[in-house]
């Protein structure tokens, strides 16, 4: 075995275990009350959040339902070895969002989604994703106004 590949599962597990603590963390949870809502005993949740084991669908999922969390951004996450996606979506829910969109596209259109070409993949994600940062500066602009905004009469004394 190489040493990349041995490296490999040990940094997922890393990655996954600091993502679970800090979405845990984020919900201000105990490792118990997280265990209890996805009907873990203790030491087991303590296992899964440590990395241990055979990583479960399933129990990302449960996971994420007991922190009301994104699934899919856990996952990403995971994957990207950062949990900053993970809770820059937590509230959002942006990927799982993602991905029930393109299953609505899938009911809608079946084994035709084979059909499509990258570019207007990109063209639209470019478009439906400069439309949401354009949003996010329209709330950076709102919060910069309000903090802004000098005291009413009266207020602060």
């Amino acid at each position: 075995m190489s040493r990349s590949s041995s490296r490999r599962p040990r940094e997922r597990d890393e990655a996954l275990s600091c993502v679970l603590k800090a979405i845990r963390n984020h919900r201000r949870l105990t490792v118990q009350q997280v265990a209890d809502r996805m009907a873990l005993n203790k030491r087991t949740y303590e296992r899964f959040e440590a990395g241990e084991g055979f990583l479960k669908v399933a129990r990302i999922f449960a996971f994420a339902t007991a922190t009301d969390s994104d699934p899919y951004a856990l996952w990403a996450s995971v994957k990207l070895g950062t949990p900053d996606f993970a809770l820059a979506c937590i509230d959002s829910k942006l990927v799982l969002m993602f991905v029930a969109h393109a299953r609505e596209l899938f009911l809608r259109e079946g084994g035709d989604l084979a059909n499509l070409q990258a570019a207007p993949i990109v063209e639209a994600l470019t478009v439906a994703f400069t439309m949401l940062s354009a949003e996010l500066e329209r709330s950076r602009a709102a919060a910069r106004r309000w903090l802004d905004k000098p005291d009413a009469p009266g207020d602060g004394d």
